[in-house]
């Protein structure tokens, strides 16, 4: 909301091109600031959707992204002239409108229509006969485990009916697992199920994104350095020169960011066992296991007391039209 309010704010601001030379300058840095605000409205990789309902309303981010990026486009076009900081915002518009499109892709392609389209109930299968040789080491036993089970919840996610075998499978390899270990495999398979429905995972687990993901990171490092170097800074306020250094730092940490998220999720273990035989991928899948948490989630679940909430009395009508009363059945929930 903040960002779409402030590229409003923006496109206000640049339909005044009159005023003095110190104006017109600082406009141009305002300006600059659009493709940020673009890069913002794309989201974090590590969550696309706050609820699963979400995912069925791409549509609704589909025109988001092109009202947006034509507002962004138009502040441009009004603060274009001479100087090189035009074209340092051209790189960042790229990164941008990739980061804004890749959110709205992910909303699509994580829509039940698109979920059960792509569900193929042969994934677990041949998952199974790649990977049923027992492993020694647990972990990527369990990690092997979790990613076939993966197949089947996804599956049936969609309200589609797995195969006899598939399901018998399942159920005689689930049965072998210990209960200590059987948890561990949960806790990897929900895993990988909420980045498939709440993050960008769909999206850049594969090698022609990975490079989309690391052309959009030398621009904005590029577009910080060219700032640094080239840019006469004494020509601008001082706090828009603040605002923008703020930016540029935010999207090159947020690149960083994801590119971290990436290489150590449960995904890449499993990516690098699957490649298992040569030395490198051994070599890296234990660095990383090392920098890893086996922590995986707050060992935590709510409560709602049911007695406690019967016993008391009701809370007042004026309370229910504020919207208090849902605050005050929070009191009743407690952690365990």
């Amino acid at each position: 909301m903040v960002a779409t309010v402030a590229l409003g704010n923006l496109a206000r601001s640049q339909g005044d091109s009159s005023g003095d030379g110190s104006k017109k300058a600082n406009n141009s840095i305002q300006a600059f600031w659009a493709p940020f605000l673009l890069l913002h409205l794309g989201g974090p990789d590590t969550i696309t959707a706050y609820s699963i309902e979400d995912n069925e309303l791409w549509l609704r981010h589909l025109l988001g992204l092109v009202v947006q990026v034509g507002l962004a486009l138009y502040v441009f076009s009004r603060s274009w002239g001479s100087g090189i900081l035009p074209l340092i915002a051209i790189p960042m518009i790229i990164v941008g409108i990739i980061k804004y499109s890749e959110r709205t892709w992910v909303l699509w392609s994580s829509c039940s229509k698109s979920l059960r389209k792509n569900s193929y109930h042969g994934d677990f299968k041949n998952y199974y006969y790649r990977t049923r040789n027992p492993q020694f080491d647990q972990q990527k036993e369990y990690l092997h485990q979790a990613y076939a089970f993966f197949h089947i919840s996804m599956f049936t996610m969609q309200d589609l009916v797995s195969g006899y075998l598939d399901l018998m499978l399942s159920y005689t390899w689930f049965s072998k697992i210990p209960a200590d270990g059987a948890f561990k495999v949960v806790e990897v398979e929900l895993g990988l199920l909420c980045d498939m429905l709440y993050t960008k995972a769909p999206l850049i687990y594969s090698c022609s994104r990975i490079i989309l993901r690391c052309i959009s990171f030398v621009l904005s490092v590029t577009a910080f350095i060219i700032f640094q170097v080239k840019i006469e800074k004494h020509a601008y306020s001082s706090i828009d020169v603040a605002i923008t250094y703020l930016l540029l730092a935010a999207s090159v940490f947020l690149e960083f960011y994801a590119f971290l998220c990436l290489v150590l999720s449960d995904r890449t273990l499993i990516w690098l066992l699957d490649k298992g035989g040569n030395a490198w991928a051994s070599a890296i899948y234990y660095r990383l296991r090392k920098l890893t948490t086996s922590k995986r989630w707050s060992r935590s679940i709510s409560q709602y007391n049911l007695i406690r909430v019967s016993i008391e009395n009701k809370p007042l009508k004026c309370l229910e039209l504020v919207g208090i009363d849902e605050m005050m059945r929070q009191m009743h929930v407690n952690r365990e």
